[in-house]
This record gives structure tokens, C-alpha cells and sequence, in this order.
């Protein structure tokens, strides 16, 4: 969603803003579940994304397409449906945290991103 949000401008940035920044938290929370559940450091949040993939050919490289708002929609509608379940098979504080995420990111990809992309 960041990288989206830096190409936008408006109102489609400002969601994607507020997207990137829930699920920053959302990586947050997790983290520190994973801590206390093993009392060991969680992994990094951080994501590294590789915009470049070399072609057959050995003297060209073509990059890869910028992610548009479909591209975060999309990510966002399967990270709700895998924290849904995964919420179904646990319970109390987890299975919250994880009800608490799918449903966050089912508003931000129906309430927030999808109208600002419809053309009607």
C-alpha cells in the first residue's frame, strides 16, 4: 500500500496511507503475540520487494510493474480470508487479534479502497 501511495494523489493516497499504517500495526501485534507466546524475538516486519527480473535475453532486464490499488485490494481480501481462518482454529486473545485484522482489512478493501477505484 506505501508504494502505491507514493505514485497517488488525493483521496486514494490518504486511504492507502491509512491502509499501510493498520497493517504496519497489524505486523506489529502479531510480533509481540509471537513474542509472548515463545519469549523470543519475532521476526522482522519489514518487507523487501524486488522490482526487477532479469529476461532471458543477457543484455536487457525488465521491471517489474508498479502494484496498483487492484494489486493491494487483492492482498488485502487474502489476508482477510487467511486471518479468518486462522481465527476460526484458535481462541480467546488470538483468535481476536486475528477476527479483529480480517476484519480491518475487509473494511479497508470494501469501504476504503473499492469506491475510490469505481468509475460508475
Amino acid at each position: 500500500a506505501t508504494e502505491v501511495a507514493e505514485r497517488m494523489r488525493g483521496p486514494v493516497a490518504r486511504a492507502l496511507g491509512e491502509v499501510s499504517a493498520e497493517r504496519s500495526a497489524h505486523a506489529d501485534a502479531l510480533a509481540d503475540e509471537i513474542v509472548r507466546l515463545t519469549g523470543q524475538a519475532a521476526p522482522s516486519t519489514s518487507v523487501t520487494v524486488s522490482t526487477t527480473t532479469t529476461t532471458t535475453s543477457s543484455t536487457s532486464s525488465v521491471a517489474d510493474p508498479p502494484p496498483t490499488v487492484d494489486d493491494v485490494v487483492g492482498a488485502l481480501r487474502t489476508s482477510a480470508e487467511s486471518a479468518t481462518t486462522s481465527a476460526t482454529a484458535l481462541s480467546g486473545y488470538r483468535a481476536g487479534l486475528l477476527g479483529s485484522i480480517a476484519a480491518a482489512c475487509t473494511a479497508a478493501y470494501t469501504v476504503a479502497l473499492t469506491p475510490l477505484g469505481e468509475t460508475s
